[in-house]
């Protein structure tokens, strides 16, 4: 019996000798990945204290300094169109580098990790162009909960196209910031068939979905503040503080967060 079960295995194996090289195969025998970032030296914090140390995963880290032109960091504050704009320079940068369908992955800084992130984006990213992180969750559009913090993306045509047009829409002043850009990018663009998804909210999730204790009502825009109750989704490998103003909120914001996913890790009938 036990030889009839080994036979019928290598015959399996003969016949289909790359079974469990398929995904090797299909990202074309990548072995190891790029994380591209950015901050100024206002954030630099940021960088140094939080993001970088989180890392688990054994990337090549592609961190380029650009200058204070938003030095608060305030969304839509004065100099923010000209931070955006130097985000999708780099993006563009990402995309070429790592051309002929290679995946790369791209993050803001405001962002830490709890465990190792590339299986599970890997997985989610499959045969598509581009994933991202979710944002303002209760939009009925698909397109319309991207989140541009946070992408894990190929290189290629489609996606070059993507980024140059949400490039020539915020340089022109058509769109306020990049995450708006690239969505109406994917409405222009519509006839490209990019193929793109949206990463899992409660193991990549967002300052929304942390703080949903605090919302009264769903729809409603609830920024962190120091007193904000929090709560992690059990499943957490990554968390972006957004809905968060400011540098020292949010130096703040992931603080507590890593805390309430220490405690909660010793104390795990508690989730």
């Amino acid at each position: 019996m036990k030889h009839s079960l080994l036979s019928k295995l290598v015959l399996v194996l003969l016949a289909f000798p790359n079974i469990f090289q398929a995904s090797e195969v299909f990202l074309n025998n990548q072995k190891s990945f790029k994380l591209y970032c950015m901050y100024t030296p206002s954030f630099k914090r940021l960088y140094e204290e939080s993001f970088k140390p989180s890392i688990k995963d054994n990337f090549e880290i592609i961190a380029k300094v650009y200058p204070d032109h938003c030095p608060s960091g305030e969304i839509h504050a004065k100099g923010w169109e000209k931070v955006m704009l130097n985000k999708l320079e780099l993006l563009e940068q990402a995309v070429r580098e790592n051309w002929n369908n290679q995946v790369f992955f791209f993050s803001d800084i405001d962002i830490i990790f709890f465990d190792s992130i590339i299986p599970k984006a890997l997985q989610c990213l499959g045969e598509r162009d581009f994933v991202a992180q979710q944002g303002f969750v209760t939009q009925k559009s698909a397109a319309y909960k991207i989140c541009a913090g946070f992408f894990v993306m190929r290189g290629n045509l489609k996606t070059l196209k993507l980024i140059r047009t949400a490039y020539d829409l915020l340089e022109k002043g058509i769109c306020i910031d990049d995450q708006v850009a690239i969505r109406k990018a994917l409405k222009i663009l519509k006839l490209e068939k990019i193929d793109w998804g949206l990463l899992p909210l409660e193991e990549f999730a967002n300052g929304r979905i942390v703080l949903r204790k605090n919302q009264k009502n769903p729809n409603s825009l609830y920024l962190y503040h120091a007193d904000s109750k929090i709560e992690l989704p059990d499943s957490i490998v990554m968390f972006h503080a957004t809905f968060c103003k400011g540098l020292d909120l949010k130096l703040d914001f992931l603080k507590r967060v890593q805390e309430e996913y220490v405690r909660v890790k010793k104390n795990p009938l508690e989730i």
